[in-house]
């Protein structure tokens, strides 16, 4: 296994940063039930459940020449993982299945170091920050050098799912591919619905997985050319990168999107908008 650390403006591995039998945990989302009793009643009644944090432990081998190389280490290792904003991980896994050929990692030839065969990004990654110290446990010295085992925890640092790089979609066919494991909420996970008009039309509606968006003003239509965009919270005329859009929330009814996983794995929606229909932003979440 490898993580590969991602930043607003650069990137590394761990084993670029000589880490190497990389393994990591990453638990499911910490639990919150909320219910309350009533007096006189058995039981509970069920309020709901939420998802509040995931946790990711990492831990691998660092083997080093000299106490100051050591040092050096440790210096680029806590100026990766200790932003000063959240910052993106993802799993890397080997692309060779038969990796260990059912034998015990390193009986033969001490640490196994899977670091020479190819890996490959996840498909999702997760939006952290650190959770602890940087733990570092002297093993003891070798032909490779001084040899500490290293250990650190990293928590999500927004909503507790793996993510799927943003990307934008048309829409086509009356269903939307969806293979994550948990809901895409517009106002948890901000995307945009773009809505580009190609008639003049003042009465439509847009319909994702049951919850329905809908424009009706007689007195200004929608003209062929222009663009609404509709974002959960507020739905806006596009008016040009040089002026800000015009609020239209009045001539809607405030509707949000959320698109929820299904075991079809495909979403379905329904409109009688003229146009073209896009989402901008869309992307899979994953418990």
């Amino acid at each position: 296994m490898d993580l590969l650390i991602t930043h607003a403006n650069a990137e590394t591995r761990l084993s670029q940063l000589g880490i190497y039998n990389i393994t990591i945990d990453d638990s499911s989302p910490s639990i919150e039930v909320d219910r309350r009793t009533v007096k006189g009643r058995s039981g509970y009644i069920h309020d709901g459940i939420t998802l509040r944090q995931k946790l990711i432990k990492v831990t691998g081998r660092l083997a080093v020449a000299s106490l100051s190389a050591f040092m050096e280490k440790q210096d680029e290792l806590a100026g990766w993982l200790y932003g000063d904003e959240p910052y993106f991980v993802t799993k890397m896994h080997p692309t060779q299945d038969d990796l260990y050929e059912f034998e015990l990692p390193g009986a033969k030839n001490g640490d196994l170091n899977l670091l020479d065969i190819p890996h490959t990004a996840w498909k999702y990654r997760y939006k952290v920050h650190i959770n602890n110290e940087i733990e570092y446990s002297f093993i003891g010295k070798s032909q490779a050098g001084l040899k500490y085992d290293v250990s650190f925890e990293l928590a999500t640092a927004e909503l507790p799912f793996g993510e799927t790089k943003p990307t934008d979609i048309t829409l086509s066919g009356g269903t939307i591919p969806y293979n994550g494991t948990a809901a895409l909420n517009q106002l948890e996970t901000p995307y945009t619905i773009e809505l580009a008009s190609s008639a003049t039309q003042n009465s439509f509606f847009l319909e994702i997985d049951g919850r329905r968006w809908s424009y009706v003003h007689t007195e200004t239509a929608i003209q062929a050319g222009q663009k609404l965009l509709l974002s959960g919270v507020e739905s806006t005329l596009y008016k040009g990168v040089a002026t800000s859009d015009l609020n239209i929330n009045n001539r809607t009814n405030y509707e949000y999107f959320v698109i929820r996983p299904n075991p079809q794995k495909q979403v379905r929606y329904s409109t009688n908008f003229r146009g073209t229909i896009r989402i901008l932003g869309f992307k899979e979440l994953y418990k």
